[in-house]
């Protein structure tokens, strides 16, 4: 599966197989993305405050002004890389993707291409064969996505090196980042100052990637389908308006809830090992055999979700607590388990953030007729990659 991922000499979180050693590495991130520090975290506020503030919100003005079309696939992720590279490292030492479309368009289109669905298969579930082939010179895998991985490989070193050095500044000046990065650090107790940067530079590759390429991916299909329903659309921005907190909009949950059930960031299958002889439901399983989930099936049983081919966010608001609580477990685009999507939570903050940043002012309308069929890949874009869309002040 994953054994042969390896960034600067060590494997990430994700790709360690055995419960032990993962569970070890999982405890240097644990706090820092569970939902209860995101909760008390002004610096989560302050951080995503200042990327709507001073980024996302002007360029909006400016494409508002000028009626063009803006390319909302590319935008959505340009949000979600900025949020997540500030976090990590603190927001001066993250992305201005968002301020600078044009700058960050090459890294954007490495990390899509790193992934690309052949090469990650074969690297996935064939390397042997991969390697055989390779002695002999048969290359199996595309040369632009092993130089994509080299261009993704060296970004995320540098933001981490640069953010090292600022921590280390900070440190004697007696200032403090917002970003995690110290608190993993301290985590990593009596480790060369190499070791760590090249060790969390290794879970970062894998942090930055879905990070922003999930978030972009739902934001993208959320935009979609308030543009497809105008009546949708005119109730959430009423309720963003008329909220004390919008983000904790009844309303916007079910959007985003609804969105992410339906198109899920990944597809899947997801493989697990199983640690031992286990029965589940009724099919024997041995020790050692991979055994896969679909969040794009299981969002679909149709015993929880009526109609489940048609987006309608109602259904979530016309459920008591503990029926809501059912459905959530069959939305499984961020897994469950020990083997959780660890930044599950600053997801689902940013993307609040997002919505309501958006549609408490604009309105939204497709200009241009793209695929929006999800590709059934590790991350299920759109077809045609695209979303073009006109932003109306409303």
């Amino acid at each position: 599966m994953y054994d042969n991922f390896n960034n600067y000499g060590h494997q990430p979180l994700f790709a360690i197989r055995h419960a032990k050693p993962h569970a070890e590495r999982k405890r240097n991130f644990t706090h820092v993305y569970s939902k209860s520090t995101l909760m008390k975290s002004a610096g989560l506020s302050e951080l995503l405050n200042t990327i709507s503030r001073d980024r996302l919100l002007p360029r909006l003005r400016e494409v508002a002004k000028t009626g063009a079309s803006t390319e909302a696939f590319s935008l959505t992720r340009e949000y979600s890389m900025d949020v997540v590279t500030a976090y990590i490292y603190g927001i001066e030492n993250g992305t201005d993707c968002v301020g600078k479309p044009k700058e960050a368009s090459g890294f954007l289109s490495a990390f899509q291409t790193a992934l690309e669905p052949w090469g990650f298969f074969a690297s996935t579930e064939a390397p042997w064969l991969v390697g055989i082939l390779g002695r002999v010179g048969i290359n199996l895998i595309s040369p632009s996505v092993f130089q994509a991985f080299d261009i993704v490989q060296s970004f995320v070193l540098d933001l981490t090196t640069r953010a090292v050095t600022t921590m280390g500044s900070d440190r004697d000046n007696g200032t403090a980042s917002i970003g995690i990065l110290g608190d993993i650090w301290e985590r990593l107790g009596d480790l060369s100052e190499t070791q760590k940067t090249r060790l969390i530079a290794s879970d970062m590759v894998d942090q930055i990637h879905a990070g922003h390429e999930a978030t972009g991916i739902v934001l993208t299909y959320l935009m979609w389908q308030l543009s497809n329903n105008t009546e949708i659309q005119n109730r959430l921005r009423d309720e963003l308006r008329c909220s004390s907190n919008a983000v904790d909009s009844d309303l916007l949950y079910a959007v985003l809830m609804e969105t992410i059930r339906l198109f899920p960031a990944g597809f899947g299958p997801f493989p697990r090992v199983a640690p031992r002889n286990a029965q589940v439901a009724g099919f024997s399983i041995p020790a050692e055999t991979i055994v896969t989930a679909s969040p794009f099936m299981l969002g679909r049983n149709p015993n929880f979700f009526p109609d489940p081919n048609s987006w309608l966010p109602d259904r979530w608001s016309k459920v008591n607590a503990d029926e809501q609580r059912q459905m959530k477990q069959w939305v499984w685009m961020f897994t469950s388990g020990n083997r959780i999507c660890i930044g599950e939570h600053l997801a689902m903050a940013a993307m609040k953030q997002f919505v309501a940043d958006v549609y408490s002012s604009y309105k939204t309308t497709i200009t241009t007729t793209t695929n929006m069929r999800q590709l059934e890949t590790f991350f299920s874009i759109p077809a045609d990659a695209s979303l073009l869309l006109q932003f109306e002040l409303a």
